[in-house]
């Protein structure tokens, strides 16, 4: 075996990173830089171990510098912003130093600096997503005489993917007349700053075909609104890869009906009549994405009667595709929602949220959780 020099070695090796390296004795002479501190300062190996550390510093910052040097502990220190006195000009460091068997290790790299600044600029504006997004979940949920709702939102990140609304229809001065309420629920592909955006931008659409096209009195149509949507989501010319789930339902007091169109949720919502008599809602189209065809994304009302005392159960597909222990939550959720349905609805979640968090037993939540529970009282 030749000979094997680990100095050489740890040299070649130090020469290879991009970190700027200085190592400097306790009297803080130079006894090592590596290459790219040398490229950096434009000095040579045998120009540096001819200086201390001092010697490198701008005299704008010797005082600074003395203090880090006799500073150093055996954890490495906060990072530090120094002026060095470069062959050609002053220039700038973040360094890091430790001490460790009689040697100050003095090192940094400004790509870390750069990509710290990034980093905390994202936290900021992902937190006022967040703040934004929040918003544009409903504060509280239509609560009536005949109909009352509850919901429950787990993002499966900080920022999520799902939105939801719940509103009465306003019909002007023909309220008196009818009593029309609207649910919907959005899952759109991802859980970051743009999916958050377009779930904002989905439930804005919505509301605007309520100001733009709704004509009191006139025939009220989920699948109206679903295309209202896809015409404005083709306009805005969203990317092929971006997918939107969206399930509309309205439900109709006076004519004791809910009409619902379902765009890409295949986990169908639940119609709960009374005990044993349970609907799944499928009749679910294409998702809606400017990658599939216009004349795909053609749906249509389904349209059932509703009973006294019917409970509907709208959910994205997080909820029952949670899997814990390679169980799905869905055979679960169905039982506990049999069992329940005759509660008032903010108790149907509290149950249904408690029963989830001791499923899923501390695991990591997969996708975003949406649900929302209608109870009729009386029709």
């Amino acid at each position: 075996m030749e000979d094997f020099d680990a100095a050489q070695v740890n040299e070649t090796i130090t020469g290879m990173i991009e970190d700027h390296i200085l190592v400097c004795d306790m009297e803080g002479r130079i006894v090592f830089s590596n290459r790219a501190m040398q490229s950096y300062l434009g000095l040579t190996a045998l120009e540096l171990s001819e200086k201390c550390f001092s010697d490198v510093i701008s005299d704008l910052h010797a005082n600074k510098a003395k203090a880090f040097f006799t500073g150093a502990r055996e954890e490495p220190s906060d990072r530090a912003e120094f002026l060095f006195a470069g062959r050609q000009e002053t220039l700038k460091l973040h360094l890091k130093i430790f001490k460790k068997d009689k040697f100050i290790y003095i090192y940094g790299n400004e790509k870390y600096v750069e990509y710290e600044r990034i980093r905390k600029k994202l936290e900021v504006e992902i937190s006022n997503a967040v703040k934004i997004h929040r918003r544009f979940l409903p504060e509280a949920l239509p609560d009536a005489e005949n109909i009352a709702f509850a919901s429950l939102y787990i993002p499966a990140e900080e920022l999520g993917g799902d939105l939801f609304d719940v509103f009465k229809v306003d019909n002007g001065l023909l309220n008196d007349y009818f009593e029309q309420y609207v649910c919907f629920i959005a899952d759109v592909s991802g859980h970051g700053l743009d999916s958050a955006m377009l779930a904002i931008f989905v439930k804005d659409t919505i509301r605007s075909y309520f100001r733009l096209k709704h004509v009191p009195g006139q025939l009220l149509s989920p699948k109206e609104v679903m295309h209202f949507f896809i015409e404005q989501y083709i306009k805005e010319g969203y990317p092929d890869e971006y997918l939107v789930c969206l399930y509309i339902s309205v439900i109709d007091i006076k004519n004791k009906e809910l009409t619902y169109c379902n765009a890409g949720i295949h986990t169908c919502p639940l119609l709960i009549r009374d005990e044993g008599n349970i609907i799944e809602l499928d009749s679910a189209g294409l998702p809606i994405s400017a990658a599939i065809d216009a004349d795909l994304l053609k749906y249509e009302d389904t349209v059932l009667r509703l009973s006294p005392s019917a409970t509907l159960f709208i959910m994205s597909d997080g909820l029952p595709e949670q899997r814990s222990k390679s169980e799905f939550y869905e055979n679960r959720l169905k039982k506990l929602a049999a069992e329940v349905y005759s509660m008032e609805p903010s108790h149907i979640v509290r149950r249904i949220h408690e029963d989830f968090t001791d499923f899923i037993n501390y695991e990591k939540i997969k996708d975003d959780i949406t649900l929302v529970v209608a109870k009729l009282s009386s029709i």
